[in-house]
């Protein structure tokens, strides 16, 4: 597995907290139909630390990360987050060959 990883501080102002939020929705959409995408996760730090959103891009291979991090359509969206005040850092990363699978636990 591989992913593109976005790391960003989102906006503080109004204006741009408004019109971020009104852009999420479309710009995750953008990102799935990407080729080769497969998930897409968001997290946001509880305390506050920067940067305070983090973003998972899963993809099946390294190669279709790759394609997808230098693709028109991923600048448009690392773009319209710049226009909003939300700077983000983004990374190729592929999984470790020693991240175990996830536990499976049976619910009663």
């Amino acid at each position: 597995m591989a992913y593109v990883m976005f790391q960003y501080d989102r906006p503080t102002d109004t204006r741009n907290w408004n019109e971020y939020n009104g852009h999420v929705r479309d710009w995750i959409a953008r990102l799935l139909a990407l080729p080769g995408a497969l998930s897409f996760m968001a997290y946001r730090t509880t305390d506050g630390a920067s940067p305070d959103t983090i973003t998972m891009l899963e993809f099946q291979s390294i190669e279709d990360a790759r394609k997808a991090g230098a693709s028109e359509q991923m600048k448009e969206v690392v773009q319209g987050l710049r226009t909003v005040g939300a700077f983000a850092r983004v990374q190729i990363l592929e999984r470790s060959p020693f991240t175990p699978e996830p536990l499976r636990r049976e619910v009663a």
